[in-house]
């Protein structure tokens, strides 16, 4: 849902004239500075995610943003050199955030906004004055990563590219006043090799002994629109359940081929999509058909389970029919 009084604001801040960032356009830069940082991927990164900083807490405060904005500009343009520009963006970031004075980095931190299986965990350690060790891992589907390495505290804001095997991969992490972690990585420069499957490091984090995210159901996950047939999805597939729920690391919706007025979703693990994968079609009177495809037995062939809530257990629509020939004509 839109935020109207948050978008009216933005309109009204641009109408008085107020300072915006706005990341830069490389194809229109003009200056030493500008060039330079076009001509580096990093800080161009660092340059966008200054300006997504800035989105995130204008509304709050205008008045203190302005300021920021004005006088980090006059000190960004001053710079002669990458590091200098790196620092200037990081310490622009922090002051964006309002990060705190202190803060207790050491822990297990766990990313509270990654999707149903997807997810990120960091332990920091060995935190001293010039920084903190960081072990991170990192996962999505079938993949996983671990990311570790020093990282650098740039006026209270966690800073590395040097990732153990990462090349240049580049990551931030902000504390924010209300004691959490705002994480973001150069994903699609230097990080993407130690990303692969479109997983990332990227989000919200708490500090928790054990993941923190309630357990998914196909409900909250929006498979399902209702409790009641979620629990007739249930009752349907008893036991199975928790296998669609496995499976649904990656879902869209797809077309009714049988003219219907179903809704059909495919679902599948992501990095797996050929071995474990399902259907499930329903219609607004309650009607459902579901096909999960799984690894066989010792990992050999595939096996396929129909259910229906239809009395003809025997017959399929043709959508999932369909479906089902991508695994068995192979």
């Amino acid at each position: 849902m839109v935020n109207h009084s948050r978008f009216l604001l933005i309109i009204l801040l641009f109408l008085l004239g107020m300072s915006s960032a706005q990341a830069l356009d490389c194809g229109r830069a003009s200056t030493v500075v500008e060039n330079t940082i076009c001509d580096n991927k990093e800080l161009t990164w660092l340059d966008r995610l200054f300006t997504d900083s800035f989105r995130d807490v204008v509304v709050e405060n205008p008045q203190r943003v302005e300021s920021i904005v004005n006088s980090w500009t006059r000190s960004r343009d001053a710079c002669a050199s990458d590091a200098c520009l790196q620092r200037a963006y990081l310490n622009g970031i922090g002051q964006l955030y309002g990060v705190p004075a202190s803060f207790d980095w050491q822990g297990v931190w766990w990313n509270t906004t990654s999707t149903h299986g997807n997810g990120g965990k960091i332990l920091i350690h060995g935190a001293a004055d010039w920084g903190f060790k960081m072990d991170a891992t990192v996962w999505g589907g079938v993949y996983s990563s671990v990311l570790s390495g020093s990282v650098n505290d740039y006026y209270g804001v966690g800073y590395t590219n040097e990732i153990a095997w990462g090349g240049h991969c580049a990551i931030i992490l902000v504390p924010r006043s209300d004691g959490k972690l705002e994480v973001s990585s150069d994903n699609s420069g230097g990080c993407d090799m130690l990303l692969p499957g479109e997983m990332a490091i990227d989000g919200v984090y708490v500090k928790a002994a054990s993941d923190p995210r309630p357990p998914a159901t196909l409900l909250t996950l929006g498979i399902m629109p209702n409790k009641a047939l979620d629990d007739r999805f249930r009752e349907l597939v008893g036991d199975d359940y928790q296998q669609y729920l496995a499976t649904a690391t990656s879902f869209v919706y797809s077309a009714d081929e049988d003219s219907l007025g179903a809704t059909v979703l495919t679902l599948w693990v992501k990095g797996m999509a050929n071995r474990k994968s399902a259907m499930i079609m329903y219609t607004p009177d309650g009607k459902i058909w579901a096909l999960r495809v799984e690894p066989g037995k010792d990992n050999k062939g595939l096996q396929l389970h129909y259910v229906t809530t239809e009395k003809d257990k025997s017959r399929m629509p043709k959508t999932l029919a369909n479906w089902r020939a991508r695994f068995t004509e192979r």
